[in-house]
């Protein structure tokens, strides 16, 4: 399971609307996490589905669809299987009184409450929303963008968040709000006839309800003005849920001035490709992927292959990338999951944990949150339970190990292991054939924080050093910049040798999509490849190309060394004299905390090897959004 730092909580006492009990989740501390730390801290979720939004005939029912009251056993279950966040879907529909209070049944409420707070007890994160009420097939729904009645809609659902972020209004940040599940009209795209899709003026009303809750639960209390939000946009639908499509932020005028950033999150679901997620009826598609098309397509979507592969997933969490993570809006892939068709094909669950673990590796990767939706139920008709609730046990433990393995981060660095230190670079020597040039080609390097230092040579020259070495010494360590030559000469160019600090790099260029260390015009391609990739080394020597620069690192152990040595682990954080060095994570925050959560150490990284000082010791060591268990000794 993945590793997140654990907050230290002193819980106090706080009054809640329509119940004169006292919480021990009312507390006035609240932990304002950032975007990073938020998601990191969520890690993966479980939704408790076909539960408190289940009904019958529009009356909320917790065990009417079958599954079993929720207990304490259950949610610790829950925790105890890997996952930091729960999703509590939960339909109000006629629990809602008339016009003008729209009062909630307070018993109904209560209930809400005590899962809730179940849910807290064992710090987890928790989403809770109005579920039902905005499905058109559900008795009694009345949150409907298509519904002629807009006015008395948005005055209802006004007051309704009114009530639940006042009966909240000083729980900590673990507790979330998502403000609706899945509105829309009822229609599907390519089921539209004619006219654009979605429509314009339902859409408008979506943002119009999101809109209100982020101005109704905001000024009620301070916690309240600080509290992460969940918005979804059109049915939760990734494509959809876009600006290009109708998709409106909030603005968020009531937010805290203390806090920096944002506090809006995204929602949607992914059931993709829908007949093999979600279509229990549908016995041939039980496989997925590149390798699974490959070796029988019969027994993947229908859709076709670009449907099933890989990169059609890792395509649309890019889109929520670029949409929102990267600017600042954290996403909930707030529901998401595959029926149970193993009693049509044994290698189903093979193949659905797959589709599951790269779904949640997609999601680490572009910032998002997965929830798992469980409906609590195990056979193949409905079959998107994970956990059998009647025991109180895991069922499809393939599912929870995928998700697991996709949040494994957790790494053991042994510090008794070979260090590596970092080498000032004061000797720099690059060993050439040019041909067909014209005129003399000039070659320069440009040092981090150093002048340039550029040579001249001679218009054709066979296996002639060119040395780039620094004209001044500085203390630590630098990078060099890439090689280029000055004028307009059109030739071609070997680099044969490329000799540092007297360490002789005699294969000098590792890079797979190019053939050879053999160019035309220019040599920047040499040293603008991605994070990563390495120079040739001769037993002790390292050369790390990342983002135009060079890095230069010397293991400081017998000849019999090798890069694979240093660059095994995964997390690529290695050992160095005094602590350890994390590689590659330029521009990111890294962050050391000792077990009891005291901060340890703290830096930005501003080369490819960043060195941190720590004393021995199990820390859990944040880059980025990522956290890893690091054990120094």
């Amino acid at each position: 399971m993945n590793i997140r730092l654990q907050n230290v909580l002193t819980y106090g006492l706080g009054a809640t609307m329509l119940s004169t009990s006292l919480s021990a989740f009312a507390d006035n501390q609240f932990d304002d996490l950032g975007q990073y730390e938020m998601v990191e801290a969520m890690g993966a979720g479980w939704n408790l589905g076909n539960t408190l939004e289940a009904n019958s005939n529009g009356t909320p029912s917790e065990t009417v669809w079958g599954n079993p009251k929720t207990s304490s056993a259950l949610i610790k279950l829950i925790k105890n299987s890997g996952f930091n966040t729960i999703r509590i879907p939960v339909s109000y529909l006629n629990k809602i009184g008339s016009a003008p209070d729209y009062k909630i049944d307070e018993a109904w409420l209560a209930r809400v409450k005590e899962v809730v707070d179940m849910a807290l007890a064992e710090d987890l994160y928790v989403i809770t929303n109005i579920h039902g009420d905005g499905y058109h097939g559900v008795t009694g729904s009345w949150l409907l963008c298509d519904s002629n009645n807009q006015s008395e809609i948005k005055a209802k659902y006004k007051a309704f968040w009114e009530q639940i972020a006042t009966m909240f209004k000083d729980y900590d940040e673990h507790l979330i709000f998502e403000s609706m599940n899945e509105v829309f009209d009822g229609t599907y795209e390519w089921q539209s006839t004619g006219g654009t899709y979605p429509n314009a003026n339902y859409y408008q009303n979506i943002n119009d309800y999101n809109q209100i809750f982020v101005e109704t639960v905001r000024p009620i209390s301070l916690n309240n003005a600080k509290r992460w939000l969940l918005i979804p946009g059109w049915n939760t639908d990734i494509d959809l849920t876009s600006e290009a499509r109708g998709f409106k932020i909030p603005e968020d005028k009531y937010l805290d001035r203390s806090v920096s950033g944002n506090r809006l999150m995204i929602s949607v679901h992914y059931y993709a490709p829908w007949d093999l997620c979600g279509d229990e009826t549908d016995a041939g598609v039980t496989r997925w992927g590149d390798e699974a098309w490959a070796a029988d397509s019969k027994k993947c979507t229908t859709y076709g292959q670009g449907a099933n592969s890989e990169s059609t997933m890792s395509g649309q969490f890019d889109k929520l990338k670029t949409w929102f993570t990267s600017q600042g809006y954290p996403v909930v892939v707030g529901e998401y999951g595959t029926v149970d068709k193993t009693a049509f094909d044994s290698e189903n669950s093979k193949y659905t944990a797959y589709w599951t673990k790269t779904l949640c590796e997609n999601a680490r990767r572009v910032g998002a949150v997965p929830v798992l939706w469980d409906n609590g139920h195990l056979s193949t008709a409905k079959g998107f339970a994970t956990i059998n609730r009647s025991a109180n046990s895991v069922a499809r433990t393939y599912i929870v190990e995928a998700i697991n393995e996709a949040f494994d981060q957790e790494i053991e660095i042994d510090t008794t292991a070979p260090k590596t230190k970092l080498e000032l670079i004061t000797s720099y020597i690059v060993n050439l054939s040019v041909d067909d040039a014209k005129e003399n080609p000039t070659f320069k390097c440009q040092y981090s924080g150093w002048d340039e230092v550029s040579k001249e040579i001679s218009g054709t020259a066979k296996n002639i050093d060119v040395d780039l070495s620094p004209a001044s010494k500085k203390e630590g360590f630098t990078n060099l910049g890439y090689l280029v030559y000055t004028n307009d000469s059109s030739y071609t160019f070997s680099v044969n040798k490329i000799t540092i600090n007297g360490y002789e790099f005699t294969n000098p260029i590792v890079k797979k999509d190019l053939e050879a260390a053999q160019y035309k015009n220019s040599l920047p391609n040499i040293w603008s490849g991605n994070d990563g990739e390495y120079l040739s080394d001769n037993g002790k020597a390292i050369l790390s190309i990342t983002a135009n620069a060079i890095s230069l690192m010397l293991k400081l152990d017998d000849d019999n060394s090798s890069v694979d040595n240093v660059d095994a682990v995964a997390a690529n954080i290695i050992p160095v004299d005094g602590g350890i060095a994390v590689l590659g994570a330029e521009g990111k925050t890294i962050e050391a905390y000792t077990m009891l959560g005291t901060l340890a150490a703290k830096t930005v990284a501003t080369n490819f090897m960043t060195s941190v000082k720590l004393q021995n010791g199990t820390y859990v060591v944040k880059v980025g959004n990522q956290a890893y268990k690091v054990v120094v000794r």
